[in-house]
């Protein structure tokens, strides 16, 4: 990721990352305050989803759906993306989930900027 960074411009912290384990995303998760989530858990090796909808409903707040396409257990890492919703709530979560995992880049599907999302303690 590194390396792509560099050769697109984008500056990031020179701190080590990684991928954040099952149990680092759930914890976020589940201290979310001010949010209705739902998990869908199909076991180890399948999909996993948490859809996260503010407690004024989609219509009006922030919502999205956090997905890992081959949940691999709560202490390994998982690769994650999210299926749509507000801009803000993803960096929000990813913010949060840094604090264990070091930077994360969130690549918009759309188009745009790699964003590094992290988080200075």
């Amino acid at each position: 990721m590194k390396s792509w960074l560099d050769e697109t411009g984008v500056d990031y912290p020179k701190e080590p990352s990684r991928f954040p384990t099952g149990r680092e995303i759930k914890e976020v998760i589940a201290g979310l305050q001010g949010f209705d989530v739902k998990i869908n858990d199909n076991g180890t090796g399948s999909s996993w989803q948490a859809s996260i909808v503010s407690k004024s409903g989609g219509d009006s707040g922030e919502w999205t759906l956090l997905n890992i396409q081959e949940y691999s257990g709560d202490d390994e890492q998982q690769k994650l993306w999210f299926e749509k919703g507000w801009e803000s709530l993803i960096v929000s979560i990813l913010r949060e989930i840094t604090k264990s995992s070091g930077p994360l880049v969130l690549i918009a599907d759309c188009g745009g900027e790699p964003q590094v999302i992290f988080t200075t303690i």
